[in-house]
Formats: structure tokens, C-alpha cells, sequence
């Protein structure tokens, strides 16, 4: 008798420890009820796109607990799923919200997307090369009497797009894409110097405004040994290569009626940006690039911009205006 009471009792522990214990931790597959704390994740890592693209969002449960999700679109509910691909045809700004509850509460969060009709490889106009492949070059000029050099105004800014094609079984730079484009366009000029094993120097550009054929810069010193004066003669192929590392390119004037200059190298220089995709919209999709050209191999749909920043600023480099980028005129 006594052994079927201890029996009994042991069993009787043991569930009661079970019992016990499965309330405690609400079971292994069902986690403990709090208040969800969510957050909007961007799958698409862009937050400005062309019409009818697609931004993919997911919402993240950070504390691990059971909850309902909603989808807002400038307050009106348009999906209650972990993943939402946010799409309009509608130019304009958009307040994304994601909400996560349950019977304990509520949270969310939220981000902002704009649709813009901006500049896209579909708008290029002058092409160069062949093959599957597609890169942009984009060249921002800056009218020389530029308030702000760091911060030009809309009116200040002159900034021109090219198309450059290659194959798949090519590897090819952007230095590649700036001697092609510079030959095949006889209205843009370039600049360079060769650093040694480094490469090129990507120095100044220069462009035909007006259509005559011709271009016209100097140096302040253009008449001392160190000073240079140049016109579309000195420019074979479109490219001058610096022959003497002291020259002063510093400051050069453009002589040329309605054309237009950027370069230098101590006082202000073309400093270079990288960017992805079908359209970069915005300044912030752009990253700067700390290698010379040469060392830069292009990807389909790679996009290469140069602007002109001043030395020594302590904020960052002149960024791109790609709001204001316009199609080179093809030749």
C-alpha cells in the first residue's frame, strides 16, 4: 500500500512541475505576450523612385511576440502582411506606416517614400560604344562667378549626362568611358595627368556650349613658365595630358564665349561619385569615390558623376544635383 501511494505521489509532482513549468515559459513554439515593438525595414534600400517601381518593406516584431500588422499608405490600410511592396504610378510623397498589436497594446513606425519622374538611362541621348552593357557618365558644371562653390544655386548648375555601352566579356573603367565619350563628343575636353603606377588624374573638363567647335582657357600665370593657355588645338581625341606637374591649373578662365569650365587641383578639384540603378534620384544614392578612375571598373547600370568641390572644406564634397541632370546632345 505504501508503495502505491509513493507511486501516486510521485506522478503527482511531476505534473504538477510540468504544468508549472509550461505556464512559465507559454510554451516552446508560442512566445510571451508583451507589446510588440516593430519597426519598418527596407528591403530595397532606396527611398526615392521612378513611377510604378517597386520599394519591398518588412516589418520586424523586434521583441518576438504574437501580433496583428497593418499597412498605411498616407493613413489609408492597404496590407495586413509581414511583407509590403510599396508601388505608385502618382508622382509625390508618400508616409509609409506599418502598426503592430495585440491585446496588450499597440506600436509602429514609419518612413517617407517619394515617386518622381526623374532622369533615367532612357533618357540619354548621346551614346557611345557597343554591347549589352549600359553606364552613364554626368559632368556637373558650375558657372564661373558660383556664389558658393560647396552650395550652388539651381541657376548655377550645368549638368550634362552620357551614354557608354560594353560587353560582358570586356572589363572596362571609367577612365575608359571618359576617353570614349571625350573622343566620339567634339564638344567636351578633358584634362589629366598621369600619377605613376596609379593612373590617371581625372583634372578638369571642359565643354563646347555653344556648338562653335572651339574652347579657350588660362591659368592666372599663363604667361610665366609654370602658367597655361589652352584651346581645343592642345586637346587631341578630346583629352589634354598635363606634361609638367607644376603647371598651374588652378583657377583657369574660360575665354570662350558660353562655354563652360571646371578643374584644378590645390585650390578646388573634379571630385568623383558612384551610383547604381536604373535613375539615381537623389544626392544621398550617390557615394564618393576615393579612387582614381582607372581603378573604378563599371557595372550595368553603374552611373559615374563628377562635380567640383573646394580643398580643405569642413563639410563635405560638392554632391551631385541629379533633380537638375539634363541629356547630352548626341553629335
Amino acid at each position: 500500500m505504501k508503495k502505491k501511494l509513493l507511486y501516486a505521489l510521485t506522478i503527482l509532482i511531476f505534473a504538477t512541475t510540468y504544468i508549472s513549468c509550461s505556464d512559465d515559459d507559454n510554451g516552446d513554439n508560442e512566445p510571451k505576450l508583451v507589446v510588440p515593438e516593430v519597426s519598418v525595414q527596407n528591403l530595397s534600400l532606396k527611398n526615392t523612385i521612378l513611377p510604378a517601381q517597386k520599394i519591398k518593406l518588412r516589418a520586424n516584431i523586434i521583441n518576438k511576440t504574437q501580433a496583428d500588422i497593418q499597412w498605411f499608405t498616407n493613413g489609408v490600410e492597404i496590407a495586413q502582411d509581414s511583407i509590403y511592396e510599396f508601388s505608385s504610378t502618382i508622382e509625390g510623397s508618400f508616409n509609409i506606416k506599418v502598426s503592430a498589436s495585440n491585446i496588450l497594446g499597440e506600436t509602429s513606425d514609419s518612413l517617407k517614400i517619394k515617386v518622381i519622374d526623374g532622369f533615367k538611362i532612357s533618357d540619354i541621348k548621346n551614346w557611345t560604344g557597343e554591347g549589352e552593357n549600359q553606364s552613364i557618365m554626368a559632368i556637373q558644371w558650375i558657372y564661373k562667378d558660383v556664389k558658393n562653390l560647396l552650395h550652388p544655386e539651381d541657376e548655377e548648375i550645368f549638368f550634362l549626362a552620357w551614354g557608354y555601352k560594353w560587353k560582358n566579356a570586356e572589363k572596362r573603367t571609367g577612365y575608359d568611358m571618359i576617353e570614349a565619350i571625350a573622343k566620339k563628343d567634339p564638344k567636351l575636353f578633358v584634362l589629366v595627368t598621369s600619377d605613376g603606377n596609379q593612373g590617371m588624374v581625372i583634372k578638369g573638363f571642359g565643354y563646347d556650349g555653344n556648338g562653335d567647335g572651339k574652347i579657350e582657357i588660362k591659368s592666372p600665370n599663363s604667361n610665366s613658365k609654370n602658367g597655361l593657355h589652352l584651346t581645343e588645338t592642345d586637346f587631341k581625341n578630346g583629352i589634354y595630358q598635363q606634361k609638367n606637374a607644376n603647371d598651374n591649373i588652378d583657377g583657369f578662365e574660360i575665354l570662350s564665349e558660353g562655354d563652360y569650365w571646371i578643374g584644378g587641383w590645390h585650390e578646388a578639384y573634379t571630385s568623383y561619385w558612384l551610383g547604381y540603378g536604373e535613375a539615381v534620384l537623389e544626392a544621398e544614392e550617390y557615394e564618393y569615390s576615393n579612387f582614381y578612375a582607372n581603378h573604378r571598373f563599371l557595372e550595368n547600370k553603374s552611373w559615374d558623376a563628377w562635380t567640383f568641390s573646394p580643398i580643405n572644406s569642413t563639410e563635405t564634397n560638392t554632391a551631385p544635383r541629379p533633380e537638375l541632370l539634363k541629356a547630352a546632345p548626341n553629335n
